[in-house]
Order: structure tokens, then sequence, then C-alpha cells
């Protein structure tokens, strides 16, 4: 969903348990076996961690460094840019998991934007990162589930 100020996936429901798939989530060193939208990242799961990505915006990959910014284990995660005070684009990506019950969980994502130059940022790759974003949840269930039913998770 592409709004004036951010972009979200859909809210996907996983049939695996909400832990499995934030080992998933977390698991930063497997994301090529599962997140097409962003196939190589390099993080320590830490406040203040750089987030060395590369993700696919539509034109191939291209290198996306950004800072872990909150972590609430089990429920969500969020990087953003810099976002140093006059920076064009000032950027927070928040990736969350809802518990429905033992063996499922919903996920959902949403980057929210700021800046000067935020209309035109959206207005360029809003529908590329929304596409983006779909596939990284899908593949995030495809994983999950596919390590749960295999039982290891």
């Amino acid at each position: 969903m592409i709004n004036d100020n951010s972009v979200a996936s859909d809210e996907v429901l996983i049939n695996a348990p909400a832990e499995t798939v934030w080992q998933v989530l977390i698991d930063f060193d497997n994301y090529s076996q599962w997140n097409p939208f962003c196939p190589q990242i390099k993080a320590e799961l830490k406040l203040g961690s750089s987030v060395e990505m590369m993700t696919d915006l539509g034109n191939g990959l291209q290198e996306q460094v950004e800072y872990i910014t909150s972590i609430d284990a089990g429920k969500s995660i969020a990087w953003s840019m810099k976002n140093d005070p006059g920076d064009p684009v000032h950027a927070c990506r928040t990736q969350t998991l809802r518990v429905i019950d033992d063996n499922s969980c919903t996920y959902y994502t949403v980057d929210e934007f700021s800046g000067e130059y935020m209309p035109a940022m959206l207005e360029a790759f809003a529908a590329h990162i929304e596409t983006g974003f779909n596939r990284c949840a899908q593949g995030l269930k495809k994983q999950a589930e596919k390590l749960y039913q295999d039982g290891k998770a």
C-alpha cells in the first residue's frame, strides 16, 4: 500500500509460530535463501548496528546502508537511514509480527518517509518498494512455513 508518506507490504498470514518467523527474519546470513528483494544483508542484531544491504528496486541490486533503531524481540525490528538534519529524504522501515495463535502469525512491513525530496522519491520508487516488500513478505512466509513443517524450527 502506498500513502502520501509511506510504503507498506500486504499483511501476510504465516502458518508458523511467531518465534520461527522471527528467527528467519533476524538470520541475516541466510537472507539469500528466501528474500528476493534483499538477497544480501550484513548486520548484527544490536541497536545502532549498521545494516548493509543489496536491494532490488527494479534495476538490479543496489547498495543501501541503514542502522537498527528499534528491536522488540519476537515482535518487531526497525532500521533507518542515517537521517541527518537537512538530508533530502529520511526513511524508517519497521517489520512487525503479530501473533494469531501458537502456530500462526502475520507479517507486515512499512517504510515511513519524510524530507524535502520525499514526494519525488516516492513518485520514482514507491511502486518498486511496494513490490519488493511483498516479495519479501511472501519469501518470509514460504521459508518460515517450510522450516516449521520440516521440524527445523
